[in-house]
């Protein structure tokens, strides 16, 4: 129990020193062009609501891909598994509700309701920052990693891919030099093409 006590202790130290050196910034949203934000405004009565935009919970790699099950308790995956750094930060995918924070057979669990339906769990957490609840706003801390990491994407009772909706952020295309080798085609039209047409 004091174990227990003392690395705790020392997580919440380790992810206050971490989010001094790296302050939290929330994932933009998207916004509807004013054109488009007009014309749907016009047609429905509902207030147009910008798209959900998810980014990974954690910097690491993952280590195991989404295998779904043939059926409720067959093996697979359910989700997306990491290999992050013991004690390292664990962000909201996007903005929602806390519906669920706390142990599942010993293991720390938070679990977020987003305004799309699409609840997201993240899982095997050394240290949980937020209570049952809670309104989270992307990016915010929600708890720190144990050993490993499990985050999944569930649609009412059905796991999604979560490759299907996580963002990669912007992309920055950067250039590089001349491939190496053969794989290079010669451009059309040029004199040593290769008659090709």
């Amino acid at each position: 129990m004091v174990l227990g006590m003392r690395i705790g202790g020392l997580a919440a130290v380790a992810v206050s020193a971490w989010l001094t050196l790296n302050p939290v910034q929330p994932a933009p949203e998207t916004p509807l062009p004013p054109a488009l934000r007009e014309t749907a405004a016009a047609q429905s009565p509902v207030m147009y609501q910008p798209p959900v935009i998810y980014r990974p919970p954690v910097e690491a790699e993952v280590v195991d891909s989404f295998r779904p099950p043939a059926h409720i308790g067959a093996p697979g995956n359910r989700g997306f598994e990491y290999e992050p750094g013991l004690g390292q930060p664990v962000w909201a995918a996007a903005a929602g509700e806390v519906v669920f924070a706390g142990p599942v057979a010993r293991n720390r669990f938070v679990t977020v309701l987003h305004r799309d339906g699409l609840r997201t769990s993240y899982g095997y957490l050394g240290w949980i920052a937020v209570e049952e609840g809670d309104l989270v706003v992307p990016g915010q801390l929600l708890g720190t990693t144990s050993e490993r990491f499990f985050f999944s994407v569930r649609l009412g009772d059905h796991y999604l891919d979560p490759a299907l909706v996580l963002s990669a952020g912007r992309v920055r295309l950067v250039p590089h030099g001349e491939p190496v080798g053969r794989g290079r085609l010669p451009a059309y039209g040029s004199r040593h093409s290769s008659g090709y047409r």
